[in-house]
């Protein structure tokens, strides 16, 4: 009864080890998202050329401009190492369609210029304010 306990017990330890290989995992990528870089994430012609690009391209909700509604919506934004919106998702709720629009603003922005830590660009993480103004 020993000898067969014995096998049994070896012959699944085999069996466990074999289920373990390591060859075909894949190895955990670690992407820090920066808050606090030393230089900030920005729109290619700074802060003027963000304006006139939000001017340019924000479509007010139709509802909203109806009822001659105006707010401001906080968006969060991730901007990648290579300059790409990877997310935007907003903080702010006040109905009417804004989020979605202040969102789309957002993603369809374009490349901008990475945030950088100690020279290299990083991936970061930020807020935005659209405002959205009937005048």
């Amino acid at each position: 009864m020993k000898k067969l306990l014995i096998i049994v017990f070896t012959g699944f330890a085999f069996i466990s080890a074999e289920g373990q290989n390591t060859k075909t995992r894949m190895p955990f990528v670690y992407d820090t998202i920066f808050t606090k870089p030393t230089v900030l994430a920005s729109f290619p012609g700074g802060d003027t050329a963000w304006k006139k690009y939000v001017k340019k391209n924000l479509k007010y909700p139709r509802k909203a401009w109806w009822e001659e509604l105006e707010t401001d919506v906080f968006v969060r934004v991730t901007i990648a190492k290579d300059g790409t919106v990877e997310r935007a998702e907003h903080l702010t709720t006040s109905g009417y369609g804004f989020e979605k629009e202040a969102v789309r603003l957002v993603m369809d922005s374009g490349r901008w210029i990475p945030a950088t830590f100690e020279g290299k660009p990083v991936k970061s993480e930020g807020e935005l304010k659209i405002e959205f103004r009937l005048r």
